[in-house]
């Protein structure tokens, strides 16, 4: 991956004129108008098949066109729909814009084609853009030469409406250019910061396991059934970040309701059509079967309950789960391979957890022996268990040895390759 370096100066005597303020709303609303544009939605590799199910019963573009590849989903998108997603998507890593996609084995190529995308509508007036270049199997590779072929491409473009946008790393637009198969597929990063930063989880500790891959674990064990659990349980809860993402799918919450998001600082955002789109999200959450059965209440919630044995972890936990709407949840100290599983009151539970592993590990018990552990404890219950459990693959083995396993997905948490395994307490 390579950065564009600073591009050409600015203009100089004799320089056409400057894009009007209505010439640009002109093209903006046809650009509007012109919609679907194709998008591609990132999610964590493993995880297509938990965001295609997300996307389809948002509404987002038609499920039949959706075209799946490992690390993300490819589909047509209106510029609402694009907000939307950015806002409303819990699995989901980040959303591109597809700006264009042409053949460029050389740099003259590269050249021709980006030029003549339409780079005012992005970028507007704005001063400055960054790039982030990626290439694999092509004839160019990600350095400076590609990055100031784009770079001038760019300036081409748009010094002939009178502007002078220059690359530069950390500007708030960043345009992704990824060759592949000597051609280049350039897009706008819609999201800026990856969507797993939802901005309320203040307070972690040790290997906590990021938002958008929780909210898949929650998402994975509620599938399905025909009712709510009565209590949903965290029994190695961290920092408790799986008992936020569950009540937030519960509430029917945008995860991306008190963050901002880079399209804001487009050309063709218009703050009107993100209200629309914030109510059009609001609407659909509020239609959410889960949503409607957990009522408008806290009081109709399952019992959520987390424990964990590391007083630091807890202090984190309690600090996190202290704001609106996460008071509810409730959290203590307690080694959960020794629970009283059947006081807690459930006839039908929801295990979703993070089992321990690695550097969350006290003492001497081993990984698998905490597993196996844990697991034994839920069998012995009187209650129904259902369980989604994230761990590393030897404990996952173990897992399906003593639950009915209905799904196992393998995906990355914390740079280490993981299981996801979806079943219920035999």
């Amino acid at each position: 991956m390579s950065r564009a370096p600073r591009g050409p100066a600015g203009p100089a005597d004799g320089a056409p004129e400057r894009l009007s303020d209505k010439a640009l709303e002109r093209r903006v609303k046809r650009w509007w108008a012109g919609g679907p544009y194709e998008t591609y939605v990132q999610v964590t590799p493993g995880l297509e098949g938990v965001l295609v199910e997300e996307l389809a019963s948002g509404g987002f573009g038609d499920p039949a066109g959706y075209e799946v590849d490992r690390g993300g989903v490819t589909l047509e998108l209106d510029p609402a729909e694009v907000m939307r997603a950015n806002l409303s998507l819990r699995t989901a890593s980040r959303v591109l814009l597809r700006l264009g996609t042409f053949p460029a084995a050389s740099p003259e190529m590269l050249y021709d084609r980006a030029r003549k995308l339409d780079w005012e509508v992005q970028l507007g007036f704005a001063a400055s853009y960054a790039l982030r270049i990626t290439a694999r199997a092509s004839n160019l590779q990600a350095g400076d030469e590609v990055a100031n072929t784009v770079a001038s491409a760019v300036s081409r473009h748009m010094r002939e409406l009178g502007l002078y946008p220059k690359p530069a790393a950390g500007a708030p637009l960043e345009f992704h250019v990824r060759l592949q198969n000597d051609h280049a597929t350039v897009s706008l990063d819609t999201s800026g910061e990856l969507l797993h930063r939802r901005g309320f989880r203040r307070h972690v500790h040790a290997a906590p396991v990021r938002e958008t891959l929780a909210a898949a674990m929650v998402l994975s064990g509620l599938a399905d059934e025909p009712e709510l659990p009565d209590v949903i349980l965290d029994p190695f809860c961290g920092s408790g970040t799986l008992l936020m993402e569950a009540t937030d799918v519960l509430l029917g919450l945008q995860p991306g309701r008190e963050r901002g998001f880079a399209f804001e600082q487009a050309a063709w955002f218009r703050a009107g059509r993100w209200r629309e789109a914030r109510r059009e999200a609001e609407r659909r959450a509020g239609a959410a079967p889960l949503v409607a059965a957990a009522g408008a209440g806290s009081g109709a919630l399952p019992r959520l309950l987390g424990f964990d044995n590391d007083p630091r972890a807890l202090d984190a936990a309690r600090r996190n789960l202290a704001q609106a709407p996460y008071r509810h949840v409730e959290v203590a100290e307690a080694d959960s391979t020794r629970l009283d599983l059947d006081s807690l009151g459930a006839a039908r539970g929801l295990v979703v957890s993070n089992l321990p592993y690695g550097v969350r590990l006290r003492g001497e018990r081993t990984a698998a022996e905490t597993t196996q552990r844990f697991l034994a404890q839920l069998a012995a219950s009187r209650a129904r268990w259902r369980v989604a459990l994230l761990t590393t693959p030897p404990e996952a083995e173990i897992a399906q040895d003593l639950l009915d396993v209905e799904q196992v997905v393998s995906t990355r948490n914390g740079g280490l390759d993981v299981r996801l395994v979806v079943g219920t307490a035999a």
